[in-house]
């Protein structure tokens, strides 16, 4: 529980940080961003809550998150109902319990949070330097970064963006529109370095 409890302390902590900039990532937080960028594969289970203005108590899913240096992306939801979320660089798709993909709409606010959630997962600064405003905060092992995109209607869509971790793992997720509207995501066990098998690659990824 201690990992979840500083990544919580950091997530609701005073003030968003200082902001990263490609002199500060070349400098103190090269370390951390070399090693969350250069640690392959990942695994994990999460829990995703999703807060409407409509509803009073968040929708919940739970399923797998894997990560892919090559791949992408892939949420494997388990609960309420079984279904595949793919981001790659061909897009986002949609993946049923039967295997059929259907291609989700660019213009969706759910592909465009994945969208961006793909090189952020991948701590790719390259891709994230041109389109966002980075603040960033640690405190030990724990860390948290807040991603703004610098197009205005991107940020209006998107909103703040926040990931937080320990160590070399990324335990929380955060799309914030508004108070009364966002996405969590606590990701549980992490495991990193990983060779996804033949079949693995087949199933989750595209």
């Amino acid at each position: 529980m201690l990992p979840f409890l500083f990544a919580a302390a950091l997530l609701h902590g005073a003030g968003p940080g200082q902001p990263l900039t490609p002199e500060s990532a070349a400098g103190e937080w090269r370390p951390l961003l070399t090693a969350l960028a250069t640690k392959g594969a990942v695994q994990g289970s999460f829990t995703e809550r999703r807060y409407f203005p409509f509803r009073h108590d968040p929708t919940i899913l739970t399923g797998t998150l894997r990560i892919s240096p090559e791949r992408g992306l892939s949420l494997q939801y388990v609960q309420p109902e079984a279904s595949t979320l793919i981001a790659d660089a061909s897009g986002i798709l949609l993946r049923d319990a039967a295997g059929h993909d259907s291609p989700m709409p660019a213009d969706s606010h759910q592909a465009g949070a994945i969208a961006s959630l793909l090189p952020i997962m991948r701590f790719d600064l390259a891709a994230l330097f041109p389109r966002f405003d980075i603040m960033a905060q640690r405190s030990g092992p724990d860390w948290r970064f807040e991603f703004t995109s610098k197009d205005p209607q991107a940020a209006s869509a998107l909103g703040v963006i926040t990931v937080v971790g320990t160590g070399e793992d990324v335990r929380h997720l955060e799309f914030k529109r508004s108070e009364h509207q966002r996405i969590e995501i606590e990701v549980e066990g992490p495991r990193s370095g990983l060779t996804f098998t033949e079949p693995e690659l087949r199933r989750f990824f595209r």
